[in-house]
């Protein structure tokens, strides 16, 4: 059809308008077998041929496109394509960066989906292209591309009807026209391609990619029936499918959102690989070990001595809870001060101090002064007693901070002086019960112990060290007062007296 007398074919100069229905009219959800391809037209005058047509025969490669402007391809542009050689002829060739390749995506041997299995090739292309990690000019890029989904629809020719095919073409169509389109530096390359896109050869359209989000509406209405379009959608979003979406302030957000729309459609147990990462995980199987006699005796044995640690613990705690008040009672039969014979007559006369008491009072006499101990002596011990209230802390046998001096120094004095030395520990009446200490004897021992081992290091024979504790026993001030209870909380230090 024309706008005016056709001239004869062959004939010099007439302008001819062929108007012929689109391959994607019929693309639409539910519809049947795809329209028959338009019948054939004579070359263009520009020299770009009829796209290839998707029968039964195999499919011929479109042709690449002409060097219109070779002088474009003589400096690499600044997205880091290499120029044509020769103008764009159809020797040049992909040239990937050897140090940082894209291999060739490897095919498993079951694939779930040939659809977007077969698509890896062109894919591949397109993703690396875009990145600058593929250099290629333009022609060659546009004669690859080309070749590839030719060579795609061969391959899928006999699984896919003729619809879902067409689908699949022009997402990959559409991808390929949408990265080239839009690589910086391709200064009138970019408008040759515009004019002879791969939308344009395999379909004859030149909506670009808009058709691309119609048909993303449409498949998502019907997922489970699109589960394999919907991934090889995906798969070209994935690979720098942006459309209108790359001028759009808000286009990256909404280009996330249809993303995630897609992928959501899709079942989740498709996303797991069938190949193992490591086909060689099982280990050795080896029977297990049964467990001989001794160890189940063994077994029973540590089984019942923790059941009969857990009724000690148990019936310990019970007997310190409920035997306070005995005690008590019985603590109350001795009066808390010393008992004395009561005796009419004379006062004897005072004692002297003995060489060992005088000697001991000079050498721990700053320790006097500061009121940390008391040097006293009866008729047959001289004893260093401590005036400190809070040596140890509370319910423990360890010293406060700094007291340690305390206890070295009399080590020091004690060394010089003969005899055994023993070393006691009082407490107050304040009743202590747990599973540490069981009672105040126990504790004022543990303290004393503590100490002997500060003085023992002090000693040239610690052998001379004896331990003893007497908890509230031999209280020496009232413990119904916190300043008597202070008191009667002491060490003693005792040496015989040398007659």
């Amino acid at each position: 059809m024309s706008g005016g007398n056709n001239p004869p074919p062959g004939g010099g100069g007439g302008n001819r308008t062929v108007f012929r229905p689109s391959p994607l009219a019929g693309m639409r959800q539910g519809q049947g077998a795809a329209p028959p391809p338009p019948p054939a037209a004579p070359p263009s005058p520009s020299g770009f041929d009829r796209p290839p047509t998707f029968g039964a025969s195999p499919p011929p490669p479109p042709p690449p496109i002409p060097a219109a402007q070779p002088q474009s391809y003589q400096e690499p542009p600044p997205a880091g394509f290499t120029a044509a050689q020769s103008g764009g002829m159809p020797g040049a060739a992909t040239s990937r960066l050897t140090d940082d390749d894209i291999p060739v995506p490897s095919r498993p041997l079951d694939s779930r989906s040939p659809l977007v299995q077969e698509a890896g090739p062109v894919l591949a292309l397109a993703a690396s292209v875009r990145s600058g990690r593929a250099r290629i000019a333009m022609p060659a890029f546009h004669r690859e591309a080309s070749q590839a989904i030719a060579a795609y629809d061969k391959a899928i020719a006999p699984l896919y009807p003729e619809e879902m095919r067409m689908r699949a073409r022009y997402a990959l169509c559409a991808t390929v026209d949408d990265i080239a389109q839009n690589l910086p530096g391709i200064g009138q390359d970019g408008a040759e391609w515009a004019r002879r896109s791969l939308v344009v050869m395999f379909f004859r359209e030149n909506i670009g990619g808009d058709r691309f989000w119609q048909i993303v509406d449409e498949l998502l209405q019907r997922p489970a029936q699109n589960a394999e379009l919907i991934e090889l959608f995906a798969a070209c979003l994935a690979a720098g499918f942006e459309g209108r979406f790359r001028v759009m302030p808000d286009g990256r957000a909404r280009l996330q959102q249809i993303m995630q729309s897609l992928y959501g459609a899709l079942e989740h147990p498709r996303g797991q690989s069938t190949l193992e990462v490591a086909p060689h995980w099982k280990g050795a199987e080896a029977p297990l070990e049964k467990i001989g006699l001794l160890n189940k005796v063994l077994l029973a044995a540590a089984a019942a001595l923790a059941g009969l640690l857990i009724i000690y613990i148990i019936l310990r705690l019970l007997l310190m809870s409920a035997g306070s008040d005995p005690w008590d009672s019985v603590r109350k039969l001795t009066p808390d001060e010393p008992m004395r014979l009561s005796r009419v007559g004379a006062t004897p006369p005072p004692v002297d101090d003995s060489a060992q008491a005088s000697r001991l009072k000079k050498f721990l006499e700053p320790e006097i002064r500061q009121k940390l101990v008391v040097v006293e002596e009866d008729a047959n011990t001289v004893r260093v007693r401590t005036t400190v209230g809070q040596l140890f802390e509370s319910a423990s046998d360890q010293l406060e901070s700094g007291r340690e001096a305390l206890f070295r120094r009399i080590g020091r004095a004690v060394e010089e002086e003969p005899g055994e030395v023993t070393i006691e520990g009082h407490a107050d009446s304040d009743q202590i019960s747990n599973l540490t200490w069981p009672d105040n004897t126990a504790l004022s021992k543990a303290r004393a112990q503590t100490v002997a081992n500060i003085i023992g290091n002090e000693l040239s024979n610690p052998g001379r060290i004896t331990v003893k504790g007497y908890g509230d026993s031999r209280a020496i001030a009232s413990n119904d007062t916190a300043e008597g209870k202070s008191k009667n909380r002491r060490v003693e230090i005792v040496v015989p007296r040398r007659k």
